[in-house]
């Protein structure tokens, strides 16, 4: 009986998308300076702006996640084509982390300039920025690991699903922008986390995270067949949004059985009171991971 799986082909295509990894975060990282037109060696080191290297952690986080979909995908035909396939990934993986953070600058947080704030050092932007991000990455990696990632089809079915994702954490937006503002009326989630609402920041983060975990769950009730790629990716659709309204109503159901008799829109964001926007960040991030373990 063979207790290790492993042989030489399998540690070259190994090999290979190692290197493609870290060439891609490495691009990652000139990129991001390169589009926010700064320096970060000397913001990072010499400005100690921590809202910039949050920002850039959840970047490289959820480029890392979605090439875990691709490295756990069937392997290209030759190692040329892994190479290739990764490479492919990988680039659309950064391309899609930039289009996901200016499409929350400017859709969904419309009425601050998150990116303006990240830079002059605010970190509950940054850390919103971030949830954000890895979010987006969770549910691109779970699509990634659900089609054929061993074709080109495979990159065009990722897009797809993205947009779905973009459309699911947009509508995760509005619903917790208008929870804030039934609990506090005159005041705004976005003015919060303008004004360094780091609380409310910690549990919007947490909510993101937790309903791309629940969204992920769809890839292990839908069946893709590569015969009828469109409706399978509908049904998908489907099941990704039930997920998230179930996630999102048990959640409330674990948060008034975890915290009882506190008023969690008093602490959080009157108080700005950490520990109450940690705890609620864990319930969403907890019932996203049973979610993901039930169904994923």
């Amino acid at each position: 009986m063979n207790y290790v799986v492993l042989h030489d082909a399998s540690l070259e295509y190994y090999a290979i998308d190692l290197v493609v990894v870290l060439v891609i975060l490495a691009g990652l990282r000139f990129f991001s300076g390169m589009v926010a037109n700064i320096s970060l060696r000397e913001v990072l080191s010499e400005d100690d702006n921590a809202a910039v290297g949050i920002s850039l952690a959840g970047a490289i986080i959820g480029v890392a996640i979605m090439l875990m979909g691709a490295v756990a995908g069937d392997a290209g035909g030759t190692p040329g084509q892994e190479a290739l396939l990764m490479l492919g990934y990988g680039i659309v993986g950064i391309l899609l982390m930039w289009v996901t953070s200016r499409l929350f600058d400017h859709l969904s947080m419309s009425r601050i300039p998150i990116h303006d704030l990240i830079q002059q050092g605010n970190i509950a932007a940054a850390m919103v920025d971030a949830g954000n991000l890895i979010a987006t990455a969770i549910i691109v990696r779970a699509i990634m690991s659900w089609v054929d990632g061993s074709t080109y089809v495979g990159i065009a079915m990722v897009l797809a699903g993205y947009v779905i994702a973009q459309i699911i954490l947009y509508l995760a937006t509005r619903y917790r922008i208008a929870v804030f503002g039934r609990r506090h009326p005159g005041n705004s989630l976005q003015q919060e986390i303008a004004a360094g609402n780091i609380a409310l920041a910690v549990r919007f983060a947490g909510h993101r995270i937790g309903v791309g975990l629940a969204v992920t769950a769809a890839s292990g009730i839908a069946v893709y067949t590569i015969d009828d790629v469109s409706f399978s990716l509908l049904v998908w659709s489907a099941v990704a949004l039930a997920m998230f309204l179930a996630q999102t109503l048990l959640s409330i159901v674990a948060r008034l059985v975890l915290l009882p008799g506190i008023n969690v829109g008093e602490e959080v964001g009157v108080q700005r009171n950490v520990a109450i926007g940690a705890l609620e960040a864990a319930i969403y991030v907890a019932i996203g991971l049973v979610f993901v373990g039930l169904f994923g």
